[in-house]
């Protein structure tokens, strides 16, 4: 999954933005304020806050879980 890709996914209304930067940062207490200033490329300081390649591994295994547990839901044929 790239940049591109996890944006798009993360404007879909099926989707709680808060629940997954809460997965991804589990340690972090304003974890969507935190995933939020990354995806707007906010500047903090002297930086601008940017997505990473750890922060897209993240988000791959939490989006990963939750595509394995609705696969694991669905009705049998």
């Amino acid at each position: 999954m790239n940049e591109k890709e996890f944006r798009e996914l993360l404007i879909r209304d099926e989707l709680n933005v808060s629940g997954i930067a809460n997965k991804m940062y589990p340690n972090n207490k304003s974890a969507k304020a935190y995933l939020g200033s990354k995806l707007a490329n906010r500047k903090t300081g002297h930086s601008t806050q940017k997505l990473t390649e750890t922060d897209l591994t993240k988000a791959w295994g939490v989006l990963k879980d939750l595509a394995d547990d609705i696969n694991n839901k669905a009705p049998a044929k």
